[in-house]
């Protein structure tokens, strides 16, 4: 009617958070290994990207020879209480294993092209590493046989691998394949960089991409140095055992066994490693992943040095300025002592800086 007042009433819009859509992605990677590293990188990084609400898999994919290398690292010894001891941890990995999102099995590269992934992500891990036996130049982990899927790289590495092997070469053209690569240390960012004239991103390897471990104490760990050395020089044992009878406390390794440590947890579920390692004191050790689970717990470690894998733990030590136990180096002592808090703006930068390159690089 003419002259009535009405009144307006405004109801609140409630804004719903806009999800990211969901793509179906498969991983290539080293996930059947028995090793702890390459089975938490692997379920580092499908956890991660199955808690952005993606669909994950592992493509189940294993050459003969990680098959054979695998089988001759359990069975190789003639020592029967090593060999049953590696029995038990094959055993315990292999229960590890089958926890894992693991897809469709694959014989070769040429079976890529045929699955039904939205992407496919190569890595961690050094698949990449050309003089590695485990991968040994194997074409399908570049993507070999896969044709013109959607594929990205997370956090590869070309390990030992020279600048300057000639065998580099014929992976430009694979190389030149990926919509995105990551990697995860300088050298792997020197060699994509000079064949394919792309810079990569540097991440982190994706064990750094989950929170912290719950730390095990148990008889074993508690008050120990925990031990995660592969394959340590004699050098390097004497070195490691007057360290830890100067500082009163018991040498527990950790994933190996071996006789000069006053214990061993040789066997047990790889998902256990890095909460075991944060169950002691603090940690001695000379591989990639053992430099992770310290870094990821915020562990005080040190670090021994290593022939074969300094060149993987460099980046780690250039940009956090970590402290390393070389050759020359006689004895251990305090000063090899590193140890970042939960207040490491470099860390903590590093790491979201990689979660964001699979964000951006895993978005529809």
């Amino acid at each position: 009617m003419i002259g009535q007042k009405y009144r307006v009433i405004f109801f609140p819009l409630k804004l719903l958070p806009i999800r990211q859509t969901c793509m179906k992605i498969g991983i290539l990677t080293f996930h059947r290994g028995i090793n702890a590293g390459g089975f938490l990188q692997a379920k580092g990084l499908s956890s991660f990207l199955i808690s952005r609400g993606h669909q994950v898999e592992l493509i189940d994919y294993t050459n003969a020879a990680q098959k054979r290398l695998d089988h001759e690292s359990i069975y190789r010894t003639r020592h029967p209480l090593r060999l049953l001891n590696n029995i038990r941890k094959k055993r315990s990995y292999l229960r590890a294993i089958a926890t894992l999102p693991i897809g469709v099995n694959i014989e070769s590269g040429e079976h890529l092209s045929a699955l039904d992934y939205d992407c496919v992500v190569f890595g961690s891990d050094e698949i990449w590493n050309i003089c590695n036996p485990f991968s040994a130049g194997d074409l399908t982990f570049f993507g070999g046989g896969m044709g013109a899927g959607p594929k990205i790289s997370y956090a590869p590495s070309f390990g030992s691998t020279s600048l300057d092997d000639p065998r580099l070469a014929s992976l430009s053209p694979l190389l030149a394949g990926f919509e995105a690569i990551s990697v995860r240390d300088e050298n792997s960012l020197a060699i994509v960089e000079s064949l394919t004239g792309r810079r990569p991103d540097l991440v982190v390897d994706p064990v750094l991409l989950s929170k912290p471990d719950r730390p095990i104490k148990n008889a074993k760990t508690a008050g120990a140095i925990g031990a995660y050395l592969m394959g340590p020089s004699e050098h390097d044992v004497q070195r490691v055992c007057r360290y830890a009878a100067e500082a009163g406390k018991d040498l527990c390794s950790i994933g190996y066994h071996y006789s000069w440590a006053a214990r061993n947890i040789a066997f047990c579920d790889p998902t256990d490693v890095p909460g075991l390692l944060a169950g002691c004191d603090l940690v001695v050790t000379n591989t990639f992943h053992g430099v992770v689970f310290s870094l990821k717990n915020r562990l005080p470690f040190i670090i021994v040095s290593h022939p074969s894998k300094d060149q993987k733990i460099n980046t780690f030590r250039r940009r956090l300025s970590l402290s390393t136990v070389t050759g020359e180096i006689e004895e251990i002592t305090e000063n090899h002592l590193n140890q970042l808090g939960p207040e490491n703006k470099i860390l903590a930068g590093w790491i979201d800086e990689s979660k964001g390159f699979l964000e951006k690089h895993l978005s529809a």
